[in-house]
């Protein structure tokens, strides 16, 4: 990664503390910064212009600077049983034969698997 300084016309170095991990169906919103050495869990919910100094739990809904938990999109039951299943990973043939699963509103169900082929 390169960084430029437009003013004085030259490149800048740069450090990093380590590598910035975010996992699958992350949402974020305009303007976010994320520091080095993060990662950002599954599912997480970044709010607009929030600078991520930490690492975000799985599906937290995080906003401010620095970015603060402010809730979760599930209760703890639900997250794990997300996390267990890995919806990401599967194949497309599997995706699409839980198309149903997509369509549900998750927190209407409290047995994910009732919902799973």
């Amino acid at each position: 990664m390169r960084f430029y300084d437009n003013f004085l016309g030259q490149e800048l170095p740069h450090t990093s503390k380590g590598p910035i991990e975010i996992g699958s169906d992350v949402w974020f919103g305009a303007d976010v910064t994320v520091l080095s050495d993060v990662q950002i869990g599954p599912g997480a919910v970044v709010g607009a212009k929030s600078v991520i100094t930490n690492d975000v739990d799985p599906y937290a809904v995080v906003a401010g600077v620095p970015a603060e938990p402010k809730s979760y999109r599930f209760d703890e039951e639900m997250r794990e049983q997300l996390l267990e299943t890995a919806w990401w990973e599967w194949e497309p043939e599997r995706i699409t034969d839980n198309e149903e699963f997509f369509k549900t509103d998750l927190r209407t169900i409290d047995d994910l698997k009732s919902v799973i082929r």
